[in-house]
């Protein structure tokens, strides 16, 4: 009675997470394109989980690690972004200073685990991975590139793991990956694209969503008692996404502007390879230090297919990125001074894929740090971990590129505040 009493419930959460979630990750937006926001106890360690691998949210960073979580195991929570950003742009003399819209945005997560014997555990996972939006005033003097940019995503992801014996754990699952995209920029119908008027713009906004399916693998070594190693690969995803270009056009303008029911959007998201590597120093205080290794060249061009040819003057629209491969590098602490009580801090450096030359709007940023904190608590069955980070990124100074709507621009004081909390449960 009390395995069907848990497996339904474990069945009910990962509904409830299933329905819930795109809605809240709908509206998320952070400072960069990936996410690593996949739980409390991680973010207050700067993700440093992939060697350490030991709650539920190991199905987001290594899902060998849960082989070391025994009977039946629940976490859910959310993750609370607050961006800030400052854009100067400058044309024909005139520089004008803009604030990206001050927002709170929410980034669920759930997971649910379930040992099936000695050796094989079964787990699914619902979280998100990428996450890009910057939004400004319509009237902003770089919204011919874009003034509001948001492209989201939501996965869900099983997983099986085998225990080999007490060294040796691997896992494999599937993740589907519901991405969804809404981007708005003016047209200017007079063709002379001068930002500092606005009577002839057009207003485009195209929305377009898919379902993408990708293919993930972790493994875990613990070679001794203290030491712990970890491994974890996400798989490069080609996705497509469907939908429709709406055109608003003011009065006065007669240049024809048909909204289109047919475009097709095509990206790709990177190959991400996790290393990790753990050490217990005593007891009740363990360290981790974790790289990323992202393939960012894979996403080198954002393709826009049009049925009509009349509001861009081709059926082809072809966005250049050429992002480049970079490093993110994760430092945690965790520390219990009593059994039921963890006291945590992190360290992130994360690089930025966007070259020099290939800057815009919809991700104006640069190489990101932050530094986090929380704590985690145990009663009984139960725990409460809570969170912050404190982000904040490098001015970047971009040079304008004709034909595209980017200015001359500096974005500066890019800063993010980020709470989080999750609870979980032991069966």
């Amino acid at each position: 009675m009390k395995a069907k009493f848990t497996a339904c419930l474990g069945v009910l959460l990962i509904m409830a997470g299933i329905i819930v979630a795109p809605w809240m990750a709908s509206k998320a937006n952070a400072a960069g394109f990936a996410l690593y926001e996949f739980s409390s106890r991680g973010n207050a360690l700067g993700g440093a989980m992939i060697a350490k691998a030991d709650d539920p949210s190991a199905l987001a960073w290594n899902p060998a690690g849960i082989t070391q979580l025994k009977g039946t195991q629940t976490l859910v929570g959310v993750t609370t972004i607050s961006p800030e950003n400052t854009v100067t742009t400058s044309y024909g003399g005139v520089s004008t200073d803009t604030d990206i819209k001050k927002e709170t945005f929410a980034v669920p997560h759930a997971y649910f685990t379930h040992q099936v014997n000695d050796n094989v555990w079964f787990g699914v996972g619902t979280f998100t991975r990428f996450g890009l939006g910057t939004k400004f005033d319509e009237g902003w003097q770089g919204r011919y590139a874009s003034y509001d940019t948001s492209i989201e995503s939501y996965s869900i992801n099983p997983n099986l793991a085998y225990k080999f014996n007490d060294y040796v754990s691997i896992a494999g699952g599937i993740e589907f990956m519901y991405i969804k995209a809404d981007l708005r920029k003016k047209i200017d119908a007079s063709r002379l694209y001068d930002p500092n008027t606005n009577a002839a713009d057009v207003d485009q906004k195209i929305r377009v969503e898919g379902l993408t399916p990708g293919a993930n693998f972790g493994i875990r070594v613990t070679p001794t008692k203290e030491w712990a190693l970890g491994f974890s690969w996400r798989s490069k995803m080609r996705h497509r996404a469907e939908g429709s270009a709406v055109y608003d056009r003011p009065a006065g303008v007669t240049t024809a502007y048909y909204n289109d029911t047919d475009i097709t959007m095509s990206m790709k998201t990177p190959n991400m390879f996790m290393f990790g590597t753990s050490y217990d120093i005593m007891d009740n205080l363990n360290v981790e230090f974790d790289a990323i290794w992202s393939q960012w060249s894979d996403y080198s061009e954002i393709t826009y297919e049009f049925d009509h040819t009349d509001a861009v003057g081709r059926n082809t629209v072809v966005a250049e990125k050429k992002w480049q491969d970079v490093w993110r590098f994760q430092l945690g602490v965790e520390y219990l001074p009593i059994e039921n009580l963890a006291l945590r801090a992190g360290y992130v450096y994360d690089q930025s894929p966007i070259r020099k030359g290939y800057e815009d709007y919809m991700l104006p940023t640069n190489d990101r740090q932050i530094v986090s904190t929380g704590l985690g608590w145990t009663y009984d069955k139960f725990t409460i971990d809570a969170s912050y980070m404190y982000l904040w990124m490098r001015e970047r100074n971009i040079e304008a590129r004709a034909g595209t709507g980017v200015l001359d621009t500096t974005t500066k004081d890019s800063i993010s505040h980020i709470a989080s909390i999750s609870i979980g449960y032991n069966f």
